[in-house]
């Protein structure tokens, strides 16, 4: 699968909150309530922040990611993928990206997601993510040594 990614501009702010409203709003709703001037507003200070990447397949928008490089870790923010493309892989080639950076980078890769949102859970968990806090609606993961690109190359 060949993805590009492409810097997100001012421009896409409201692609990125509808695609961010399409695929966590359900969530959202189910942890806390949804309040669209709360979300957009909290939606809005948090790509302030960090690097976002719009994801294009066969010059379709399908997604994006954001991430911030911290003094000493990677937090995945974000990796939302429209519904109508999901379960393509799209997602696994998009935090194989994320993943690459944090290994690169020497850094763990850490990120937070719902715990309502449980396919979520279950598909991070697959791919090396393990739980180290969970406070009834978030759990907090972090990519395991063992399961970082690098380390794979290594001990393959």
């Amino acid at each position: 699968m060949n993805l590009d990614y492409r810097q997100a501009v001012p421009e896409d702010s409201e692609w990125l909150f509808d695609t961010y409203r399409r695929t966590m709003k359900g969530f959202v709703t189910s942890a806390y309530g949804w309040d669209d001037n709360l979300q957009r507003a909290g939606f809005a200070k948090s790509l302030r922040q960090g690097a976002c990447q719009i994801v294009t397949w066969e010059d379709n928008q399908c997604g994006f990611v954001h991430w911030e490089v911290e003094p000493d870790l990677v937090w995945l923010r974000m990796l939302c993928v429209v519904p109508e493309m999901q379960n393509r892989s799209i997602g696994r080639a998009v935090i194989a990206k994320v993943m690459s950076l944090s290994s690169h980078l020497q850094k763990p890769l850490y990120l937070n997601v719902l715990v309502c949102n449980q396919v979520a859970y279950d598909w991070y968990s697959r791919i090396g993510f393990v739980e180290i806090e969970n406070d009834g609606q978030v759990s907090t993961m972090v990519l395991a040594p063992s399961s970082s690109p690098a380390h794979r190359e290594r001990h393959a």
